[in-house]
This record gives structure tokens, sequence and C-alpha cells, in this order.
């Protein structure tokens, strides 16, 4: 069975007590997952957490029940966003997550779609050429370089491959990426467009050579 992936850009609100904050999950939790509390995989702008989404009390404006996530202070701190900020999200069951983590990077790809395999292999290609001394592992369920420490991630989705290589990456190299959608630590690169392989080259070099992590 394919897992099941929910992807989306939401606000982050503050919750109730004092310091605490929440995403919403816009889908029907009972529908998706026949249960009023579900155990996930989240991803806040690439940065990996392991909850719940749960019925709090809080209500959408149509009056319905607004299912939501907690986002910890010490996430938001590192994706560097508080309540009002937009984030990305990525939210898998997280039972999905724990019967089919992959084991290298040829699983990983495998698990992908057919027609999405040819350009996660390239962008593959491109880090191993990029960062010939890092070693090629799964880290929260993804494709990652290491070198001591994390380097740089990668992830297929729908309609994008999400690369991962922490928000200082972004921000350096910003005016090379305004025509691919990106957060604070995280860039997509949309399979409608070729993948700029060289400029993700240049993008793992200097996470490598400036010791960022993602």
């Amino acid at each position: 069975m394919k897992e099941k992936v929910y992807e989306y850009d939401t606000e982050i609100c503050a919750a109730e007590q004092k310091g605490g904050a929440y995403v919403a999950f816009p889908y029907d939790v009972r529908k998706e997952f026949h249960a009023g509390r579900v155990r996930v995989h989240a991803e806040f702008d690439g940065e990996p957490y392991d909850g719940s989404i749960v019925n709090m009390g809080v209500k959408n404006p149509d009056g319905s029940i607004c299912y939501i996530i907690g986002i910890q202070k010490a996430i938001r701190q590192k994706i560097r966003k508080q309540p009002g900020d937009t984030v990305h999200v990525v939210i898998r069951p997280l039972e999905q997550t724990e019967k089919k983590v992959p084991e290298t990077v040829d699983e990983y790809i495998s698990t992908q779609p057919e027609e999405l395999q040819p350009r996660l292999y390239l962008l593959r290609d491109t880090l191993r050429a990029a960062l010939p001394d890092a070693q090629e592992r799964i880290s929260w369920g993804m494709p990652t370089y290491w070198k001591g420490h994390n380097i740089i991630h990668f992830a297929g989705a729908k309609k994008h491959i999400g690369v991962y290589p922490g928000p200082e990456a972004v921000e350096n190299f910003a005016e090379d990426l305004q025509e691919f959608p990106s957060s604070k630590g995280t860039i997509q690169f949309p399979h409608n467009k070729p993948l700029p392989a060289e400029l993700i080259a240049r993008i793992a070099v200097w996470c490598y050579q400036t010791g960022n992590h993602p």
C-alpha cells in the first residue's frame, strides 16, 4: 500500500497556554484515519517531529472541529518562526513511517513513483559529486549527506523535490532561488522545471564548507 503524505503551507497559531503554538491539519481526520487522534511524523520547514493530531476544542470558521498538531518552541526557534508566520508542513501517519523507513538511498528512491526516480537519481549523483567525502545515509526518513553532522537532506514529493539545507543556506542563496518556492530551511524544485544541478551542487558545497547544519 502506497504511503499517504499530507503536505501544505499554513499559518502557525498561538495556543491558549502561554508560549504554546500549533498548526491546523486541514483534512477530515476521522475520514482519513477513522480515529479522532492520530500519531504522526511531521516536518515543519524540514524540521522533524513525532507527535499527534488531536482535537483540543479549536473550531474552524464554519464551527466544525479543527484538528491540530503542536509545534514546539525548540522547533520554532530552529526554523526561526513564530505565531503568525507561514510554515511548510509534511505529515505522515507514524505507523506508516515505522513500517516503511528505508535503510538505504537506493531503497528510498525505489519506493518513489517511477516517473520521479530519474530526477531523484540525478539529484543524488549531483550531491555525490559535490560532496565526495560525505557519507550517504538515511536520516529522519530522508536521503542525507553526512560528515560529522548532517549537511543536506532531500525528499521526493508529489509536485516537487524538497531539498533541506537549513535556513542559513536558503538565506545565503536567496537571489539564486527566486524562481523556486522556499521557506526557512526548505527549497522546493517543482517537477515541471529542469532540476538546477549546478545550483544544488553550490548549495551543498557551501553547507559543507561553512559547517552549516540543516
